[in-house]
């Protein structure tokens, strides 16, 4: 089971014709704000593909969003999106740029598109070395046309200028590929053309049910990440400048964009969607205005932001009437998508925006599982008992690679309430217990190697194991038998175990019930903009772990958690 961000239909939009190469338009343009963020596709929520501070200049620019509230970027050979907000033209004119969006336009545009049908063979051949998608342009942000197996043959048509990306003919159809995944068995790549040669049609549209289901989820994913990364946090910022009289102006929420459902889906279930797209939009205009407000006061000429009554509370209204809008549309859609269905064995994760269908394990058995390149997240649920003490170990094998593992247990129907969570190092048996459980319902473990995407190649084999700890039997640990090569269970400790960061503990028989875990106010805050431990202990087990730099399971240790 893999954590993955939700990939966009491959719904065709009728607006202007992208043009491969772009980039002569000559714009350039720097980051002014704190930092900004390059996402995978150009959407509020969309993966983040990397972050760069203030002073950063992008000199590849080669298209922008419909909504002209995105730009395309070069990223360091990789296709990636950045809003206009923390931006700063430099050069060029971005209005000049082309429309180019990989979820609804394929690379190249409509009138000469580089992915599509096509009768023509390449002169490079090539073999896949992993099962790779073939996409609709040089990213991963572009619909997937086909699905290439281990060893199958292929030929190339062209390349990216880094040669991170191919073009692929693959079975009568053009598309685009990791250069990652495959083996050169004879020609030149680098004699391929850059951008690759043009199909003989566009990729087909989807118009079905599936694509109106992702459409529906799309919609609804974007509200809920609006709701965290921005709503959330203006209404923070303009309750903090109603208490004070003045703005405390520090980095802006992201400002959400619109969304443009395309036509052909449009128009096939207009009733429905037209609707909803119209009172998204407007739900977005609402947020983006008390953004811009407070981004209009921390701008004005003197000093010390002052701030009337009548303007925070005009401020404050729309923040509230935004959240009622989120809310009506949160109901509309819940009563159109359907359920995701676990079956015998399995149970139903919502986690981080996305759901996951996980595997349901027994207490005291020895599971293995494995990360690789693709897969660096897992999970596995089991059923508790309250009062039950709880034991949770992984331990690598010692051909893995992994740089660090961290685990959290929380029950499954409020799976952000972790009650426990801790972190160790790569090769280290990790150990997190032993946990009183709260109450008697199913629970959830999720376990993943934080250092994704750091480490660009997280891979190996690994043991879990759950135990009840409370039967008064010798406790057993997971240690690497070197005469059998397997993970066994053993009185010894193959390795010292990690330092245990316990998050909400929950008290014995007859103690005083403690306080309730602090909140995280947002994943995307570092420790300055954080006021308790209990906070930052709060949104490092959300999974913000770049407040725990030393990776020892205390946040902001400098600051707030001393």
């Amino acid at each position: 089971m893999s954590f993955r961000s939700l990939r966009l239909p491959c719904l065709l939009l009728l607006l202007c014709l992208s043009v491969v190469g772009a980039g002569a338009q000559g714009v350039r343009a720097v980051v002014v704000n704190d930092n900004a963020n390059i996402r995978l596709t150009p959407a509020l929520g969309a993966e983040v593909i990397g972050t760069v501070a203030a002073g950063f200049t992008f000199e590849i620019i080669t298209a922008r969003s419909a909504d002209n509230e995105w730009l395309r970027v070069d990223y360091f050979g990789d296709e990636g999106w950045v809003n206009l907000a923390p931006l700063s033209i430099l050069n060029g004119d971005v209005n000049a740029l082309p429309v180019g969006d990989p979820r609804t336009i394929p690379y190249g545009g409509f009138g000469s598109p580089r992915a599509g049908p096509t009768r023509q063979t390449g002169p490079v051949s090539a073999a896949a070395t992993d099962g790779v998608r073939l996409r609709a342009g040089p990213g991963r942000g572009y619909p997937t046309l086909a699905n290439i197996n281990f060893n199958q043959a292929v030929t190339l048509t062209g390349r990216t200028a880094s040669n991170r990306w191919y073009q692929v003919a693959f079975e009568g159809t053009l598309g685009w590929a990791s250069a990652t995944f495959f083996v050169i068995r004879s020609g030149d790549v680098n004699a391929l053309p850059v951008d690759g040669i043009v199909a003989d049609g566009p990729p087909p549209s989807g118009e079905g049910l599936e694509d109106y289901i992702a459409t529906l989820r799309l919609l609804r994913d974007r509200i809920n990440i609006a709701q965290e990364e921005s709503l959330n946090v203006i209404r923070a910022y303009w309750t903090d400048a109603a208490l004070n009289g003045r703005a405390a102006c520090s980095a802006y929420p992201p400002r959400p964009s619109d969304i443009n459902i395309a036509i052909p889906l449009l128009a096939a279930n207009y009733d429905t969607l037209n609707p909803l797209q119209t009172d998204f939009n407007v739900a977005m205009a609402n947020l983006r205005l008390a953004i811009d407000l407070f981004i209009e006061i921390c701008n004005l000429p003197g000093t010390g932001n002052p701030v009337g009554v009548a303007t925070t509370q005009g401020a404050l209204d729309v923040v509230n009437l935004t959240e009622t809008q989120f809310n009506s549309l949160r109901d509309r859609l819940a009563r159109l998508i359907p359920n995701d269905a676990a079956g015998p064995g399995q149970c139903l994760l919502a986690y981080n925006r996305k759901t996951e269908v996980l595997p349901v394990i027994s207490l005291g058995v020895i599971y293995l599982d494995e990360f690789t390149r693709r897969n660096y997240a897992t999970g596995y649920c089991f059923d508790g008992v309250a009062n039950q003490i709880i034991n949770f170990q992984a331990l690598p094998f010692p051909n893995s690679n992994l740089a660090s593992m961290f685990v959290a247990i929380s029950p499954l129907d409020n799976p952000r309430s972790f009650i426990g969570v801790t972190q160790a190092g790569g090769g280290q048996l990790l150990s997190l217990g032993p946990i009183t459980l709260p109450r008697t319902t199913r629970y959830v473990i999720i376990f993943a190697d934080p250092t994704f995407p750091a480490v660009i190649d997280p891979r190996g084999r690994f043991a879990v194991r759950a135990a009840d700890v409370g039967t008064g039997l010798v406790a057993l640990n997971l240690r690497f038998d070197e005469a059998t090569q397997s993970i066994i269970l053993s009185t010894e400790l193959s390795s010292a175990i990690t330092s245990q960061a316990i998050i909400a503990p929950t008290p014995g028989p007859g103690a005083t019930t403690a306080a309730p875990p602090s909140v995280c106010p947002s994943t995307a805050f570092n420790c300055n903009q954080l006021f308790t431990c209990a906070e930052a202990q709060a949104c490092l087990a959300a999974g913000n772990f770049n407040l725990d730099a030393d990776a020892d399971g205390i946040p902001c240790e400098e600051t707030l958690c001393r």
